[in-house]
């Protein structure tokens, strides 16, 4: 008999999770890909088929700007941000798009997702990827980390 009531008891608390949509899944907390810092100058978001690179734009471009590799190569927004793979190095970016990114990641916080890791300070955004390379960005100036170093 108390077996019978166990049972019923372990079914109707299952059952209210279900109802609630609770699950061992949602309990983890669940990093979204994409982010913007609190200035809501700088965006990133984990793109690519199997989600292995990093977007990173910059509402205040790039400063300085760095010179294309050839004339006309980017006939659209030059220097806007970075794109980075889950291994090799930076590489400047030349947008005709941009992306929405609702998540604030506060200043003092980092982000790991996809094998990348953001750190969000007042001073600018740190991002690098699994080899160590990467990139620092902020109104006032930018700088690539190699991994190498």
């Amino acid at each position: 008999m108390w077996l019978k009531i166990l049972r019923s008891q372990k079914i109707l608390v299952s059952s209210v999770f279900v109802m609630m949509g609770i699950t061992s899944a949602s309990y983890a907390q669940t990093v979204p890909e994409s982010f913007v810092t609190p200035s809501g100058n700088i965006r990133c978001i984990v793109v690519g088929e199997n989600k292995d690179a990093l977007r990173c734009e910059i509402n205040s471009g790039l400063k300085p700007i760095p010179p294309q590799p050839y004339p006309h190569y980017c006939e659209y927004d030059w220097g806007g941000g970075f794109l980075l793979s889950e291994s090799g190095k930076p590489e400047i970016l030349c947008i005709s798009d941009t992306f929405e990114a609702n998540y604030k990641l506060s200043y003092g916080s980092s982000w790991k997702q996809a094998g990348f890791n953001c750190l969000s300070q007042r001073t600018g955004l740190t991002c690098t990827n699994a080899s160590g390379n990467g990139f620092f960005l902020s109104r006032e100036r930018w700088k690539i980390i190699s991994g190498d170093q």
